[in-house]
């Protein structure tokens, strides 16, 4: 007798590949303020037509904001000027947020839902596209300059200025600062402000030189030794307790975490003392 005789006709076993998630979005870079943004996702690797999909911003220091979200027969948007929509036969989802302001400057992610449709459901994030916002065009402005020495580290503090186009340099007699990058910021009213942060010397005579439009700014601090508190020099025609570096406290709070993710450059102490120092000056 055949060895097959007591099995039964069987049943045919297709073996798919697993689904893997490609989101890849396309459409960010540089955006003028009041434009309108336009970014596209482009899926694969699984059922397009029943997934629930989505967008996300994720700006600095903040955790990924829900944007609006899709399925096949909805769409839900956080504000009325942000729209989201999709595309069934090139399995693309789209978002368009009109009115742009400096708040949606981040990165911009799609994803896709997967589970049950509960609360232990998890998301699958695309690798995002960034998008900053910039003020538009205006009138020319050029910056107020001041600078804030601590016992090893000085921060020059660049205000108000447009166009962005400048170059900022500190020196000194002493031997050659350390300096990190410059750190530029929009700023609400349409200009932008800057922070540079170096390291040098405590009894070391310091100059923060800005070029602006042709122009050249110097602001220099000398070592005080008649008192105990750290000198803090300004143009003759500015008064630093009547100057309000930020336009307003979510500006302020901005440049403030730039110039705190700066601190890597120098020592934690130090960097400590010139914080507080520029948190004086700003609230």
């Amino acid at each position: 007798a055949s060895q097959w005789e007591n099995f039964g006709p069987g049943t045919k076993v297709t073996v798919v590949p697993l689904e893997q998630t490609v989101l890849t979005e396309s459409g960010g870079g540089p955006q003028e303020a009041g434009k309108t943004l336009n970014l596209k996702c482009q899926t694969s690797g699984f059922q397009f037509k029943t997934s629930k999909l989505g967008w996300y911003l994720w700006a600095p220091g903040h955790s990924p904001l829900w944007l609006a979200s899709l399925d096949s027969s909805s769409t839900d948007a956080t504000e009325d000027r942000i729209t989201a929509s999709r595309q069934e036969t090139g399995s693309q989802i789209f978002l368009k947020i009109e009115g742009l302001g400096l708040r949606d400057s981040g990165q911009y992610h799609c994803a896709r839902r997967v589970g049950n449709g509960d609360d232990t459901d998890k998301l699958v994030f695309g690798h995002g596209t960034d998008v900053t916002v910039e003020p538009g065009p205006r009138a020319p402005l050029s910056p107020s300059v001041f600078l804030v020495k601590g016992q090893n580290a000085v921060a020059c503090l660049i205000r108000n200025f447009y166009p962005k186009e400048l170059h900022v340099s500190l020196d000194s007699p002493a031997p050659l600062i350390s300096a990190q990058a410059l750190t530029l910021v929009p700023m609400a009213n349409g200009t932008y402000s800057a922070v540079q942060i170096g390291r040098v010397g405590e009894n070391d005579t310091v100059t923060c030189s800005v070029k602006h439009l042709g122009k050249e700014i110097r602001v220099s601090h000398e070592p005080d030794h008649t008192g105990p508190d750290p000198g803090i020099a300004s143009e003759k025609k500015l008064s630093c307790p009547e100057q309000n570096l930020m336009e307003g406290p979510e500006q302020g709070n901005k440049l403030l975490l730039n110039v705190m993710g700066l601190r890597l450059l120098l020592m934690k102490t130090v960097a400590i003392n010139v914080l507080f120092t520029t948190m004086a000056l700003i609230f």
